[in-house]
């Protein structure tokens, strides 16, 4: 793994040790024994592997068990409508988080590739111009956010596990059949535990998943948010690297009027000129014909300024590319759960039998999945506007005040930005706020069916 280099690296990595840390505390990615181990047993006799993979068939069975009781509950036990719906919800939450903690151990790779990619290539901040856009916004932000965002799938899952306590009833969170009277101890108590625990490894799993998906689409926002401030301003950039145009960049500087509400965190900073040092950095210019030599004053700064935005642009069609390859399969799972999720949970809110506190739970869970679906459709559609916005920025940049060869590698972002960055759940569907309805509509049309059956 690379090493951190900047302050915002380091953070960046502390965050994604502790995501690391938990996802390993619940088996979802492997852990290496060897370093806990005595030092003449490290690396010996398979140990770390043995242990490893008897905590992930520990936290396989806490997921397992509790989908496959609640299968066999359906099949055999003569259930009421409304209690079968309540089993229906948890037996699709169980049953799809196999898959998804399989996918995001098979997927645990790619995962580090994109976190590797981003310390190796991402900017930490804009070029130097009037004013500037830092990565540093982006990790205060997303810090904030993938905190929020861990709580509130802790608190909404945990209910669940809290009930019996909170009613005062000898019961289980989730009643299910099982093959030994759990009513008796020590039963009770360790199918009580088992269930905790199995609510607990949803909150984590789902969240920190979504947590590390936003960590990925908020820093690689910011990163277009970089190019198009460095494309906006490239003419003073190209001015700054020239080193003879203080006074007319402190003149733009002091009459130019920012307009935040293109920027996705909507923090910009204004640019210190005093401390911006010129460069001899020079392009190779094109071989113009004598009817293109137009427009040549900085013509060498500007075309430098340009190649080094082409680049950036070049890394993060790469980058989206990563994580497009990543997440696609996972999405897929993710939509199909919601939408049972949000018709089964509407489903029960509306059963006129349900007791208060169970209808706490189910509103809970029901705005749960509904603020995950939005998250990721949210996420998807931010992408995409972040990628369509690259063109607009060249376009309300000066262009018109550069010369031939700026024009030619102006067509080259030009083009780029007509391939349109897609989120998409296993290619089929985009993640948009067009999916977020569709997915919404489909969830309350199959409920308007159940309903009709009752």
């Amino acid at each position: 793994m690379l090493r951190p280099t900047s302050e915002d690296d380091q953070t960046l990595a502390y965050n994604f040790r502790m995501l690391e840390w938990t996802l390993r505390s619940v088996a979802v990615w492997p852990t290496d024994y060897n370093p806990h181990l005595p030092k003449y047993l490290r690396g010996r006799y398979f140990i770390s592997e043995v242990i490893n993979a008897l905590y992930l068939l520990f936290w396989f069975f806490v997921c397992a068990h509790i989908a496959a009781f609640h299968v066999v509950s359906i099949v055999t036990v003569d259930l009421s409508y409304d209690e079968l719906f309540l089993t229906l919800i948890t037996t699709s939450i169980y049953s799809i988080m196999i898959p998804l903690s399989a996918y995001l151990r098979l997927y645990e790779g790619k995962v580090r590739r994109l976190y590797e990619f981003s310390i190796r290539y991402f900017r930490k901040r804009s070029a130097a111009g009037v004013h500037y856009v830092s990565m540093s916004s982006c990790y205060r932000f997303v810090n904030r956010c993938q905190f929020w965002w861990l709580v509130i799938c802790v608190l909404g899952t945990m209910h669940w596990a809290l009930y019996p306590i909170l009613s005062q009833e000898r019961t289980l969170p989730f009643s299910c059949w099982y093959p030994v009277d759990v009513q008796q101890s020590p039963m009770y108590e360790l199918a009580y535990t088992f269930q905790v625990l199995g609510q607990l490894q949803v909150s984590l799993v789902f969240g920190l998943a979504g947590a590390l998906f936003m960590v990925f689409v908020f820093m690689v926002s910011s990163q277009f948010d970089m190019l198009c401030c460095s494309l906006t301003n490239v003419r003073q950039s190209a001015m700054i690297l020239n080193g003879g145009y203080h006074r007319k960049v402190r003149h733009c500087q002091d009459n130019y009027e920012l307009d935040i509400r293109g920027y996705v965190l909507q923090e910009v900073f204004r640019e210190d000129l005093d401390t911006v040092q010129p460069t001899n950095t020079r392009s190779k210019l094109d071989q113009l014909s004598p009817s293109q030599t137009y427009l040549m004053e900085l013509s060498s700064e500007l075309t430098c300024v340009l190649e080094d935005c082409i680049t950036h642009h070049l890394l993060l069609l790469r980058f989206c590319k990563l994580l497009e390859d990543c997440y696609h399969p996972y999405i897929l799972l993710k939509l199909f759960q919601i939408l049972l999720l949000l018709c089964f949970l509407a489903f029960m809110a509306t059963v006129e039998s349900l007791s208060m506190m169970k209808l706490i739970n189910v509103l809970e869970y029901f705005m749960l999945t509904m603020t995950e679906l939005y998250l990721y459709c949210f996420l998807g559609h931010i992408l995409m506007n972040q990628g369509l916005k690259v063109g607009d920025a060249l376009w309300t940049s000066p262009w018109h005040q550069c010369g031939a060869s700026y024009r030619r590698r102006m067509l080259i972002v030009l083009m780029n930005t007509q391939r349109p960055l897609r989120l998409t759940a296993l290619k089929l569907y985009e993640l948009n706020l067009e999916t977020y309805y569709t997915v919404i509509k489909a969830a309350f049309s199959y409920y308007t069916l159940i309903k009709k059956f009752r």
